[in-house]
């Protein structure tokens, strides 16, 4: 029955291929009013792959559909397209994305005012069943470049010429009525003419800003001289800019590995961990020539490594070699995922040294590295007033820099309004900052922010969000900036927030108390643990349900509610309605089972969730501020993000598929329990990030919009 039920389906799909495929003919035959789909000849040849033009809404670009994961369908709209004529051209149009496709950097990228025609010319190849080529402004072929290296411009490589390539040979399949038509004609005759004065006026904004910028800095006296890469060896100590390691691992991760330039798989240095003798690990840098502004960058090593990253980085300076003093702590954000990338930023000593010393911290004392590199600062000269602030000086430096160059590049106006906007926005937080620095006046966007973080952060109260002591000595913080609200005060609150966010004295659960608790994933979705009794039957399950209660202000219902036991040495228990005791499921167990339920106390510890090898790549303490692990003896609950399977882990998961990370909270019947909106009395309007920044446009993560704590994907 199923074997026939499925053939049927296929030839259902088939038909409505058939049918909804029309290839055209002849270049003459893509008219404005129909909708197309692409097929390009190259990847076709490939099983298993597929060869169209996918919308990327991610990268707000035009893919090759493949590498995101989609199936060739003329009747899905991000593989749709358009054509829409203005002044003799064509312009295409992506319904995926409700905006035109231009060129740029090799690839297609959407926008509302396009800057790229397109035309449909005979391909050179021999291919009958990929007669065609489509070039952006009549010169730069579009082709599926399915190679690694070219993930920047989407897998396509749009500046080819080679019509004999197949590459660059496609079929054009109509598939379709365009239903607005007529909008369309009129919205691109509209962006062509009032979209592009806006985008001109944006263009001469940019540049007034720039060369106010350039004359700030002139007025006050701002120059930056030398600084650049230092170039490290490990060959030779007696020869300048000398790396080593006091005590390296022998049997892998060889220190030439951490100055050699690669990052990828299987290149990294290593420190000892077979047996290693001294109880902290550091590299050492002996140096040609004294410094004493610097920064450092460094890559952690790749693949899918889940622990000894670097924690903590003592920086240190000596003169001698022998007596090292310390220059300054960096504890806040280092990564703890494959493949990543750290700056340290600026590092201003208060003299220059010979050695520099980079004691590192992690949690088995040994550490490694894909790469590391050592960077001399720009010599910086300024006016007195501001030279404390010289850090912020070079930002505003560097922004003007990039934002100059960035109008050179769009002087053809292939730049959006945005983009323009994005500099001036940047350029002006740059200079507001600095200037309110030296003025040291009250800020009205310090005062806000003090708001922001009184009525949207403080308020975050429960199980995992920090505790009486950190909540205390940050509303000390707070009231001290209320009394005199600074540009410094702001920053100093800010820099404090990250303290907060992180620390591990959280809010634990009260004994006798009830809970629910629920899985959250990195992608938001949250399951709720269920517990059921069958009297008839005499049975039991734990399973986890898909919430989508809290959406709709419902309360979980009282099966999913579990009782704390504080057993009062620091471990917690949850009690079922029944007596029971919950605790972590075998290995590989189905919801919906009685393992994970018995008779006796588990004892958990509850652990904050922390970044680690087991989080997605851009994971961060603010993803996970308020959520919490249960720790069974070193073992972690990692079910899968759908809810039908447990697993377990070493370490706490959060991911798209697995997570560890658990939102402990107060059931009451009749309210929302939701981490949505967990004890928020008072709404501050707008989208803000969890440092108080309002944000236009948010990407992925934490946000509070309205008021309320929400994932954004």
């Amino acid at each position: 029955m199923k074997k026939f039920t499925l053939f049927i389906m296929m030839l259902v799909m088939c038909a409505t291929t058939t049918f909804a495929q029309t290839a055209i003919a002849s270049p003459d035959d893509v008219k404005p009013g129909k909708i197309y789909w692409f097929k390009n000849c190259w990847l076709s040849g490939y099983e298993g792959y597929s060869a169209t033009l996918a919308y990327n809404a991610d990268k707000g670009m035009i893919w090759c559909s493949s590498n995101i994961g989609v199936a060739e369908d003329p009747t899905d709209p991000i593989q749709q397209y358009a054509f829409v004529e203005y002044e003799g051209n064509l312009y295409m149009y992506s319904l995926g994305a409700d905006k035109f496709v231009s060129y740029k950097n090799d690839g297609a990228y959407v926008r509302d005012i396009p800057t790229s025609f397109v035309t449909i010319s005979e391909s050179t190849f021999g291919d009958v069943n990929y007669p065609w080529c489509m070039a952006f402004d009549g010169d730069k072929l579009i082709g599926m470049y399915f190679v690694d290296g070219y993930e920047y411009s989407g897998y396509l490589y749009c500046t080819g010429s080679n019509t004999a390539n197949n590459i660059y040979s496609w079929q054009i399949y109509e598939v379709g009525d365009l239903a607005n038509a007529d909008e369309l004609t009129s919205r691109l005759a509209t962006a062509m003419t009032e979209g592009k004065k806006l985008q001109a006026e944006a263009a001469d904004n940019l540049m007034y800003k720039v060369e106010e910028a350039e004359e700030f800095l002139s007025d006050i006296n701002y120059t930056a001289d030398g600084g650049g890469q230092v170039e490290l060896q490990v060959s030779d100590p007696a020869a300048g800019n000398y790396i080593w390691c006091n005590e390296p691992e022998m049997s892998e991760g060889p220190i030439e590995q951490l100055v050699d330039g690669i990052v990828e798989d299987g290149n990294f240095f290593h420190s000892c961990w077979n047996g290693p003798v001294e109880p902290v690990h550091w590299l050492q840098v002996d140096l040609e020539t004294s410094i004493q502004n610097f920064s450092f960058t460094y890559y952690t090593r790749s693949p899918n490594i889940a622990n000894d990253f670097p924690d903590a980085i003592e920086v240190q300076g000596s003169n001698n070699g022998d007596t090292f003093e310390t220059i300054a702590v960096l504890n806040n954000d280092l990564p703890q995922q494959s493949g990543k990338r750290y700056d340290s930023g600026n590092i201003y000593a208060d003299k220059a040294y010979k050695h520099l010393r980079f004691v590192i911290t992690a949690e088995r004392t040994y550490f490694h590295m894909s790469e590391f590199i050592l960077n001399e600062a720009a010599y910086v000269t300024v006016d007195e007033a501001y030279q404390p602030y010289i850090e912020y000086l070079n930002d505003l430096a560097n922004a003007t820099v990039a934002a100059r160059e960035f109008w050179e590049a769009n002087m053809d106006g292939t730049a959006t309004v945005d983009e323009y906007n994005a500099y001036i926005e940047e350029i002006d937080e740059f200079m507001a900052l600095v200037k309110g620095l030296v003025s040291g006046e009250p800020d009205d966007k310090t005062k806000e922010y003090i708001v922001y973080l009184e009525e949207e952060i403080l308020s975050l109260k429960g199980v995992g969000y920090p505790g009486e002591a950190p909540r205390a000595a940050y509303q000390a913080l707070i009231d001290a900036a209320k009394a005199n609200p600074t540009t410094q005060a702001r920053l100093d609150l800010q820099e404090a927030l990250k303290d907060y966010i992180k620390t591990d004295d959280i809010i634990l659960p009260t004994g006798g108390e009830k809970y629910t608790l629920t899985f959250i994933t990195y992608n938001g979705r949250r399951n709720f643990l269920n517990y059921e009794v069958f009297e008839e039957e005499g049975t039991y399950a734990l399973s986890m349900v898909n919430d989508t209660l809290t959406t709709e202000g419902l309360a979980y219902p009282e099966t999913a509610v579990f009782t704390c036991v504080d057993n009062e040495d620091g471990t917690f228990d949850f009690m079922t309605a029944d007596g029971k005791y919950l605790t972590t499921p075998a290995q590989s167990t189905e919801s919906g089972s009685a393992t994970g339920i018995i008779e006796y106390p588990t004892c958990f510890t509850i652990v904050k969730m922390y970044p680690n090898g087991k989080c997605e790549l851009d994971v961060t303490y603010d993803d996970l501020f308020g959520l919490v692990a249960l720790n069974n003896g070193g073992t972690y609950m990692a079910p899968n993000s759908s809810g039908t399977t447990y697993y377990q882990g070493s370490l706490p998961h959060f991911m798209a598929s697995w997570t560890s990370a658990m939102a402990i909270e107060v059931w009451t019947p009749g309210n929302d329990t939701g981490i949505e909106n967990v004890g928020i009395e008072t709404v501050v309007e707008g989208i803000y990030d969890l440092q108080g920044r309002k944000v236009e446009n948010p990407s992925t993560g934490i946000y509070i919009v309205n008021g309320k704590k929400v994932l954004v994907k």
